[in-house]
C-alpha cells in the first residue's frame, strides 16, 4: 500500500502497542520519533498531524512530549491515544490520577451526548435499535490498558465518552472546545476495540480537515 494523505507524526512514548499504531497507520505517510528527540528535529519534519503513542508512567514523566503539547496545541492537530490521551487532559488542568488497573479488556464506553452525534462514533454504537431509526445509541465496545485516568474533563475541553472505574466516571474520549486536539484513553488499534481502525481513520480524516 502506498502512503498517502497527511504528514502523521508519531511519537513513540516507550510501549509496545506503538507497532500496531504503525501498522494501523500504514495508510498514511508516518513518520515515528521517540518522545526524547528534541521538539525542533520533530517540528522541522512538517507533521499535518501529531499522533501521541500509548505508553507507561505519568504524561509528565514522557519524555519531551509535554514541551511538545505547549508548542503545538492549537497549531497544529494532535491526536492522544491512552497516556497521550492524559497528557492532553494534563496540559489542560485535568486531574491524571490511579484509576485501578485494566489490561487487555473490551468495556462498554458510554457516549456523551456530544460524543454520540459526534462524526468519529456515527453508526458504530451496539445498543442502536433497528425497529426506532431516530434512537441514538450510546454504547461502543473499546479496549482498556491503563491505569491512571481522569474523572472530571477539564476546562477548555469536552467529554465525548466516559466509562465505569474505581475512583467513578472516568473520560475516555474528550477533545478541545477548538477542535483541533482530541484524544482517546482506549486503544482503536487494539483487535479488542472492533471498530478501532475506523475510528483511527474518522479521528485523523476530522482533525486535518481543520
Amino acid at each position: 500500500m502506498n502512503a498517502t494523505g497527511p504528514h502523521v507524526v508519531l511519537i513513540d512514548n516507550h510501549d509496545s502497542f506503538v507497532y500496531n499504531l504503525v501498522d494501523a497507520l500504514a495508510g498514511f505517510n508516518t513518520t515515528v520519533f521517540r518522545n526524547t528527540v528534541p521538539v525542533d528535529e520533530v517540528l522541522a519534519a512538517r507533521p499535518d498531524l501529531i499522533c501521541l503513542s500509548p505508553g507507561p508512567g505519568h504524561p509528565t514523566q514522557a519524555g519531551n512530549m509535554m514541551e511538545l503539547l505547549d508548542r503545538v496545541l492549537g497549531q497544529i492537530p494532535v491526536l492522544g491515544i491512552c497516556l497521550g490521551f492524559q497528557a492532553l487532559l494534563h496540559r489542560h488542568g485535568g486531574t491524571v490520577e490511579p484509576c485501578g488497573p485494566v489490561h487487555g479488556v473490551s468495556v462498554p464506553m458510554t457516549l456523551t451526548p456530544a460524543g454520540a452525534v459526534h462524526p468519529i462514533f456515527t453508526g458504530l454504537t451496539t445498543d442502536t435499535e433497528p425497529d426506532q431509526p431516530d434512537y441514538v445509541g450510546t454504547q461502543v465496545p473499546v479496549a482498556r490498558y491503563h491505569s491512571l485516568g481522569c474523572t472530571a474533563v477539564p476546562e477548555g475541553m469536552r467529554a465525548l465518552a466516559t466509562t465505569a472505574t474505581d475512583i467513578g466516571e472516568v473520560v475516555m474520549a474528550a477533545e478541545t472546545l477548538d477542535g483541533k486536539a482530541l484524544g482517546v484513553q482506549f486503544h482503536p488499534e487494539s483487535v479488542l476495540t472492533p471498530t478501532g481502525p475506523i475510528m483511527l481513520e474518522r479521528c485523523i480524516a476530522q482533525l486535518t480537515a481543520r
